[in-house]
């Protein structure tokens, strides 16, 4: 799967997923989703529908990459923006996941309203 930068690895992201309750068909929102891991482990082995959002465009193109490297690129879309301000409608998503990522946002309560949508 190659390397897992967030603390625990994968069997922590496997057990987020456990405990949001995802699972196969899941339509799923990743904020931070660095450079795309958990959003193709989601779609490769869940065959969920997962959009990823990183505030760096170095992340999202290293996503992008990935993604068509496992052949998941029909199931994963990568968006460059911010935690604070998603470009998205309210409740369109199934689960929401953010590895690690609410502790750097300079508003977090706003960072997790907008998670909420």
């Amino acid at each position: 799967m190659g390397r897992h930068k967030t603390h625990g690895g994968l069997k922590a992201t496997r057990e987020l997923i456990e405990l949001c309750h995802i699972d196969k068909g899941k339509y799923v929102l990743d904020v931070g989703c660095g450079v795309g891991v958990t959003p193709c482990y989601l779609a490769k082995e869940l065959g969920c529908e997962v959009v990823g959002v990183d505030i760096s465009e170095k992340m999202i193109y290293r996503a992008n990459e990935r993604a068509r490297r496992e052949g998941v690129e029909d199931r994963v879309e990568f968006i460059v923006t911010d935690a604070q301000n998603l470009p998205f409608e309210d409740a369109i998503f199934e689960a929401v996941i953010g590895e690690s990522v609410t502790a750097f946002p300079e508003d977090k309560e706003r960072a997790v309203s907008e998670y909420r949508g």
